[in-house]
């Protein structure tokens, strides 16, 4: 056993492991706190249980992570929330979450279905030593060296790339390329799970996509984990809660520097593990009272997708999609020519793509095109609801 596992089952039995996953959620709640210090009641009960989901997302990722054995398991799609979701999730995607461990290589196999699917190496800075030292109360402070939730990801491939004519793939997951000529996709020693976004059209015809992944090297897997495997597990899953916490509230706060507006804020987007290689994704905070509307205008570009939809403070969707109401997709959206005209605002303003934002007036906002054909010029303004019928369209 190394030093590193040593400290690391040694911090298990004794719980120093368990108080220091207790203490870093702890902190991720001090977040939320100075947060809401002079908001309303509204976003502090949302934050609070935006970090009890973050709780239960992060223990599905990290405490309960499954990688790969050599007797395979299939990669399921995971469907957008009703409402929440985490990062201005869209209604239109469902994601792929599988954990793999970069030190071995993976055959992934099955078709490709007629959604278009974005996969990409998910490898965010964990340290070395990760489980053998405390984070804790100072895990915040740590994050520039120690966040699971900050992923910029290179290694990334369009899964319609790899199909062969009859819409079979076959290809290799791994870090070096394969020496046999199999197709591949890289991923970097620190990658820790396989994503994917399916951006669906129409989700009552469309075929997703089916996939097998297969570990091909021999290894031991222990079930349930060994006690320096949990105490690692553990020390992920806190820091990964913290990332989360932290980085979202980081770009909100940037965002509301900017109410009513929106742009391609590539900095964050990278930060928090999007794909601006396949994507261009404005992002705004709203802020609109009643007896006020803010209207969004945009030439559409040839694009695989678009979508515009409202959040609350927290990133948490308001849509609710199995009603098609709270956001505007390019499948729905009326045009006048190849202009576009959103308009948010709490009575109906009498004009097409209206979005009422229910029982909120403020929160983050986002316009996501997936892969446009061209940079979209996209304006925004707030004006009395009374004035969107004759409001001129922009130059």
């Amino acid at each position: 056993m190394s030093e590193f596992d040593a400290e690391r089952a040694a911090r298990l039995h004794d719980g120093r492991a368990w108080a220091d996953f207790c203490d870093t959620f702890k902190a991720a709640g001090d977040i939320i706190i100075r947060q809401t210090t002079d908001a309303d009641d509204q976003d502090r009960v949302e934050g609070f249980r935006y970090l009890t989901r973050m709780f239960f997302m992060a223990a599905g990722r990290s405490i309960e992570r499954r990688t790969p054995s050599t007797r395979g398991n299939g990669i399921g799609l995971i469907p957008p929330p009703l409402k929440g979701g985490i990062g201005v999730q869209s209604p239109n995607q469902d994601h792929i979450v599988q954990g793999v461990d970069s030190q071995f290589r993976y055959r992934i196999t099955g078709t490709v279905g007629n959604v278009y699917t974005h996969l990409s190496a998910w490898s965010p800075p964990v340290p070395e030593n990760v489980g053998a030292f405390d984070s804790g109360l100072e895990s915040e402070s740590q994050l520039e060296y120690f966040n699971p939730n900050n992923a910029k990801t290179p290694h990334s491939v369009v899964l319609a790339d790899l199909a062969e004519d009859d819409g079979t793939v076959d290809f290799i997951l791994s870090v070096e390329p394969p020496d046999d000529g199999s197709k591949w996709m890289s991923m970097a020693p620190t990658t820790r799970e396989l994503m994917g976004r399916a951006v669906w059209d129409d989700r009552a015809n469309q075929i997703p996509p089916r996939l097998r992944i297969v570990c091909l090297d021999e290894h031991e897997q222990s079930d349930p984990p060994t006690p320096e495997e949990m105490s690692v597990r553990l020390a992920v899953g806190g820091q990964l809660i913290m990332g989360l916490v932290a980085d979202y509230e980081g770009w909100t706060n940037d965002l509301r520097t900017r109410v009513n507006d929106t742009e391609f804020t590539r900095e964050w987007y990278e930060k928090i593990g999007g794909s601006p290689d396949d994507r261009h994704f404005e992002f705004g905070y709203w802020d609109v009272p009643d007896g006020k509307a803010l209207v969004v205008d945009f030439v559409e570009p040839e694009t695989q997708h678009w979508n515009f939809q409202l959040c609350n403070h927290w990133m948490e969707n308001l849509a609710n999609y199995a009603t098609g109401k709270g956001y505007i997709d390019k499948e729905n959206g009326v045009r006048d020519g190849e202009r576009v005209r959103i308009v948010v605002a709490h009575e109906d303003p009498g004009v097409p793509n209206w979005i009422e934002p229910a029982t909120h007036d403020h929160g983050v906002m986002g316009l996501r095109f997936v892969r446009p054909s061209a940079e979209p010029d996209v304006t925004s303004r707030l004006v009395d609801v009374g004035d969107v019928k004759d409001l001129p369209v922009p130059d």
